[in-house]
């Protein structure tokens, strides 16, 4: 088989360029009959290496990403790219072309007649959510979100060589949207286990006194992390319990939301922000350090990473009821599900990680078992 496996919109600020690299690594070692090539965006930030003789990792030339860069719409961005992805697909004569991200291209693929298959991660599928109030205007919008998103993947099956949808995590929707054929498939949500930074001190590096807990928001920090509620919610703690808090936020803010979330910051807890994105490995020190984990997201219905790197270090956390987040976080016993707009209910879940410290006992090994990579890369290159 020959594969290209394609994402052209990676940056760091989550976990893409780490599905490419991965899955690049997995199949070098465990798909050797196999050809690939692995394409990216052209960055100055990331480069995909490759030590394996059957597989070969590309960028886009200069010229092929400017011309990506020149399309100021989604749609004509998206159109280029498709074109760019055939190209190359033609020029390795691939049986199968691999869309680590599938949602930009439904479009391109409903129009296209291809002489290959494809198969995609969707990232943004439409039976899970849910209007953001209840109010009819909030309704109404949320069914006319839903309706164009079902329209345009019933679009994009119109091609028939479109024969592999993955959803992540999401271990019931499939079923719901198969209809006589199975062309949607559950995809575990992967962690990677990176080794952790030696000797590192996640409460020396901070400044956290050791009989604090520390609850830790990780990933790229906007209003969809919820954190302004997450701080009021703090705010709320009793004094005794606030003053044994710390709420640790790791990543990269968009700009000015740390100085509003100041401004909102009351009580005696301490409150630390770490504006920059970090490195792998780091990330597992911190988590492995860490107390409780918060992904307590709006707006938001599919999986996250996150909750693999915590159950890997049997972290609990602190998750949105919504979603496929809540269902993975209650079926696998990894914490407590919360209303994301609800602060007395996080603010109660909070306390109960200080008066309740059984709470901070986990067993991710069930969970881990069935999300690693070796779980990913052979649900994703089954033929």
């Amino acid at each position: 088989m020959k594969y290209l496996i394609t994402d052209l919109n990676i940056k760091l600020d989550g976990h893409r360029f780490g599905f490419m690299n991965n899955l690049l690594h997995y199949a070098g070692e465990n798909f050797r009959e196999d050809e690939f090539v692995f394409l990216t965006n052209r960055s100055g930030d990331f480069r995909l290496e490759s030590r394996y003789a059957h597989i070969r990792a590309l960028q886009l030339s200069p010229q092929e990403q400017a011309g990506i860069d020149a399309d100021a719409t989604a749609l004509k961005k998206a159109r280029v790219e498709w074109e760019i992805i055939c190209k190359y697909a033609a020029d390795l004569e691939a049986d199968r072309v691999i869309l680590m991200f599938l949602d930009s291209y439904q479009a391109e693929i409903g129009k296209s007649k291809t002489p290959f298959k494809i198969s995609g991660i969707w990232f943004a599928p439409y039976s899970r959510m849910e209007a953001e109030g209840s109010s009819l205007s909030q309704k109404a919008k949320m069914l006319l979100t839903k309706t164009r998103k079902k329209l345009t993947m019933e679009w994009a099956l119109r091609n028939l060589n479109l024969d592999k949808i993955f959803i992540l995590n999401d271990e019931e929707m499939p079923g719901w949207l198969n209809q006589g054929e199975t062309r949607f498939y559950t995809l575990p949500d992967p962690y990677f286990g990176y080794p952790p930074v030696p000797g590192y001190d996640l409460r020396k590096t901070y400044g956290i006194p050791e009989e604090n807990l520390i609850f830790l928001q990780f990933g790229y920090i906007d209003e969809r992390k919820n954190l302004e509620n997450i701080v009021l919610a703090f705010n709320a703690l009793a004094p005794e319990t606030s003053r044994k808090t710390t709420l640790l936020v790791i990543g990269k803010f968009k700009p000015g939301f740390k100085d509003h979330l100041l401004t909102l910051k009351k009580g005696e807890y301490q409150m630390i922000f770490r504006d920059e994105f970090v490195s792998d490995e780091e990330m597992e020190s911190s988590f492995a350090q860490s107390d409780v984990i918060l992904r307590m997201n709006i707006n938001f219905f599919g999986s996250s990473g996150i909750i693999g790197v915590a159950a890997y270090h049997n972290k609990p956390v602190i998750a949105s009821d919504t979603g496929v987040m809540a269902g993975i976080v209650t079926r696998y016993g990894l914490g407590s599900i919360v209303n994301p707009y609800a602060i007395q209910e996080i603010t109660a879940a909070v306390s109960g990680f200080h008066t309740q410290p059984a709470l901070r006992v986990i067993d991710g090994s069930r969970y881990r078992t069935t999300h690693d990579l070796k779980a990913f890369a052979k649900t994703l290159l089954k033929n």
